[in-house]
């Protein structure tokens, strides 16, 4: 039988997929030699409202494949590996040749140099090129752990089941304690992990300057998603109660991140304070999650027209996400040799409009042609038309959505 549609999630995406491509627009500003004081703390402010981004596609990836395979329905890990590797992998491959063409030819080189060609590897294992593909990587360890995962969460669906009453309780207990190991790891990141890798050396060093792109250090977001979908129609319900008393505490984190910022950069900013792995951003994300999920609970159930738009970036939102850099670069050509000096915070906000907008309408593009599923994934493949003989099925397209 088909399934409900969780059409927040597509909505929590959209807003996901804006957050993301707004943050690296306003890196391309921030670090500018020309830019003004007011621009910078402001564009480091907007920075912290929209860094939730990378953790609500974790999140999303747990819902939709806990949603789908944690209710009973048989699992064959070798099918669900191929169509993940067709969904991700596939375009991940793609775009990473696409950006490596691309920044070699914008530095001035020549595709048939063999410093060119030796660098293309090097960006399929690690890629700076296209520098938010390294999500792609990341993202696929937790399919190839999912079989675990998801044994390791079977007793608390069997008794969101059996004893819903109870359930709740039990899980907000869970969560807690997950959240404090979870917060003690991030602490252990971001204040002792460098002083260990430089004392220890070795393979522990290579494992902490690269921790950023291991899976356990978002395992919590993608457990949190595991929640969401065992527990659905709760998970909306206090999300929308606890809507106003989260949303003053995100305002509050808020205000301190931003004003723990102020203290340490008095001169330039510097963004990587703001990292996932430090035990304050994580409160902030946590609670500024919580909220997005609330209202997008809202945004379809009042939304009209700005559900409809936020619908529809969602839907291209993979696509666009894997375009954005590529679109971003295009736009920075032309930004980057102007005197910008008192407007770079709306250059920034210009900017993001047209990635945003331009990324979003490629990807719609690239949804249309023969081989878009080389490029987008699932996406890019053609569906058979409505009532064609098909129930619907829930929402399964891949990165947020988790395939």
């Amino acid at each position: 039988m088909a399934r409900e549609r969780i059409e927040e999630v597509t909505v929590l995406r959209a807003l996901a997929f804006m957050a993301i491509t707004m943050q690296h627009c306003i890196a391309e500003y921030i670090y500018r030699a020309d830019i003004l004081p007011p621009d910078e703390l402001m564009l480091a402010m907007l920075f912290h409202f929209t860094r939730f981004g990378t953790p609500a596609f974790v999140f999303l990836s747990g819902v939709i494949l806990f949603y789908n395979y944690g209710a009973g329905q048989p699992l064959r890990y070798g099918t669900f590996l191929r169509k993940r590797a067709a969904d991700i992998l596939v375009p991940f491959l793609s775009w990473t040749v696409i950006y490596w063409a691309a920044v070699t030819l914008y530095s001035g080189h020549s595709l048939a140099e063999g410093a060119a060609w030796s660098a293309l590897p090097m960006q399929l294992l690690r890629p700076t090129y296209g520098y938010h593909l390294w999500f792609i990587l990341m993202i696929f360890q937790f399919y190839l752990l999912f079989p675990l995962l998801m044994k390791a969460g079977e007793p608390l669906r069997r008794f969101a089941v059996r004893q819903p009453g109870r359930a709740f309780g039990r899980t907000l207990l869970i969560m807690g304690a997950a959240a404090a190991l979870y917060a003690a790891l991030v602490w252990f990141s971001y204040y002792r992990a460098g002083q260990t890798a430089a004392e220890w050396g070795g393979l522990w060093a290579w494992l902490m300057e690269h921790r950023s792109k291991w899976f356990v250090f978002y395992a919590f977001y993608f457990m949190l998603g595991a929640v969401c979908a065992y527990g659905l129609a709760r998970f909306r319900q206090t999300a929308l109660s606890w809507l106003v008393p989260s949303g003053l505490l995100f305002i509050g984190l808020y205000i301190w991140i931003g004003y723990e910022l102020l203290q340490f950069n008095v001169e330039e900013m510097r963004l990587g304070m703001s990292t996932y792995l430090r035990p304050a951003v994580f409160a902030l994300i946590t609670v500024q999650l919580l909220t997005a999920y609330g209202l997008s609970v809202l945004v379809i159930r009042y939304g009209g027209w700005f559900k409809r738009a936020l619908l529809f970036i969602g839907k291209h939102s993979f696509g666009g996400f894997l375009a954005h850099a590529f679109v971003l670069m295009l736009v920075s050509g032309v930004t980057r040799p102007m005197a910008l000096a008192g407007y770079h915070l709306p250059a920034a906000v210009l900017t993001f409009f047209v990635a945003a907008a331009g990324s979003i309408g490629l990807a719609k593009l690239l949804s249309l042609l023969p081989f878009g599923a080389l490029l987008i994934g699932a996406q890019g493949r053609r569906r058979p038309a409505a009532g064609a003989g098909r129930p619907a099925s829930p929402d399964k397209r891949p990165l947020s959505a988790g395939g």
